[in-house]
């Protein structure tokens, strides 16, 4: 038979197991509870185990990029006055943080000047446009606020037909914290109308590099949407803005080639890429009041043909005031099965699963939102020797062990 304090401790972390992870502030408040919590929750095994009991990361807010006003309006002065402005310039952008759980991320004034690109495994991806129109990539943990300065793309310069993406390169990673793994970004490119160009940056190389496989050729109107891309296994896909193809990239063989979208599904604003329930590529859009959920079929032809999975109507869900004028989706949290929906009363989250509906703003301008997924576990230190009653805490970082 087992000790009695040893059943106690597999008793409370059963209990403590099943508290929600998208509240990490309340992981902190139970460890403040006594010494003995404080103890369970600062191992590192448990910590553990409270990612594999959960699954899938929890999604504890998104990200927005955002027009900041003063320096647009600075930047318009400056322009009447007759000073020289860059006419290709971006208006000024700021990466801003919405959170959906406890998590809060401390105001930083360095994000002004940057905007998300792609989020993904706990990570992600900044870009900023240099004065000489280059483009600068930073990717960043938000959890533990560590920057990685990417530097400059060799040859971004005045480049605006591009997208780019972010993820763990360990192919064996469960992707549950994918914190301490090296990372891959792909920058991906049309160079006027007729060639796509391929940048790898490896986080262990510590350095950009222009791989030698044979690109597929661009169409006259390919245009790469700056929104969410979709990694599903190997597969990296892009929305192609203006046309109804989608840009595929093996990250594995580095081929690259395109997949059709189904007939008259092409919307300008409304198309979202997502994964499916069956795990393979999807996309969302919205036609009327009605979402509609796409999967591409099994197969290993890109033109195999896509299913209709799933229509949602939107007037079942959502308040009426919200449907004056028409939806369209703005983002997708894969592997939680979360959907964002720009409405003209605000900004909503539909969950595929339960169809439980949340306002996350009360304002949404329409822009592409990158949800923010990651356990923030707090890192704690217990006084086992301490005869005090409640616990004695080191730093208390967010970082996982």
């Amino acid at each position: 038979m087992a000790p009695a304090t040893a059943l106690q401790d597999e008793l409370a972390e059963e209990i403590l197991l099943r508290l929600p992870p998208d509240d990490p502030a309340l992981l902190v408040r139970t460890a403040l509870v006594c010494k003995h919590s404080c103890r369970l929750i600062a191992d590192p095994g448990f910590r553990r185990r409270f990612r594999e009991f959960h699954g899938a990361p929890p999604m504890l807010g998104f990200f927005r990029n955002t027009t900041v006003l003063r320096d647009t309006c600075v930047r318009m002065l400056r322009f009447a006055l007759g000073e020289a402005v860059a006419v290709r310039d971006e208006p000024p952008t700021s990466a801003r943080f919405v959170s959906t759980s406890s998590l809060r991320l401390p105001r930083g004034k360095w994000r002004r000047h940057w905007r998300v690109v792609d989020a993904r495994h706990g990570r992600v991806l900044l870009l900023r446009k240099t004065p000489l129109g280059n483009n600068h990539f930073l990717v960043w943990d938000p959890i533990t606020d560590e920057k990685r300065d990417l530097g400059i793309l060799p040859g971004s310069l005045y480049l605006d037909n591009f997208n780019a993406a972010v993820f763990c390169a360990d192919a064996g990673c469960s992707h549950l914290d994918c914190r301490h793994n090296p990372f891959t970004v792909i920058y991906v490119s049309i160079i006027g109308e007729w060639k796509m160009e391929v940048y790898i940056y490896s986080s262990e190389a510590v350095q950009w590099h222009l791989p030698s496989v044979p690109y597929a050729a661009a169409q006259q109107g390919d245009y790469l949407d700056l929104g969410p891309s979709v990694l599903v296994g190997n597969l990296l896909y892009f929305v192609l803005r203006r046309n109804t193809r989608i840009l595929e990239y093996n990250v594995a063989t580095r081929e690259m080639g395109v997949v059709h979208l189904p007939p008259g599904c092409f919307s300008e604003r409304r198309n979202m890429l997502m994964t499916a329930e069956d795990g393979c590529l999807g996309f969302a859009t919205v036609h009327k009041s009605k979402l509609c959920l796409w999967s591409k079929e099994n197969g290993s032809d890109k033109d195999a043909g896509w299913a209709q999975r799933r229509v949602i109507d939107l007037k079942m869900l959502l308040p009426i005031r919200s449907l004056l004028t028409p939806p369209h989706v703005v983002g997708f949290a894969n592997g939680i099965g979360v959907i964002f929906v720009h409405t003209c009363d605000g900004l909503f989250t539909i969950d595929l699963n339960s169809s439980r509906v949340k306002k996350a703003r009360k304002a949404s301008d329409g822009s592409r939102v990158f949800p923010y997924m990651s356990y923030c576990t707090p890192a704690l230190r217990a006084a086992t020797t301490s005869t005090d009653e409640g616990p004695t805490m080191g730093a208390s970082s967010a970082s996982d062990a």
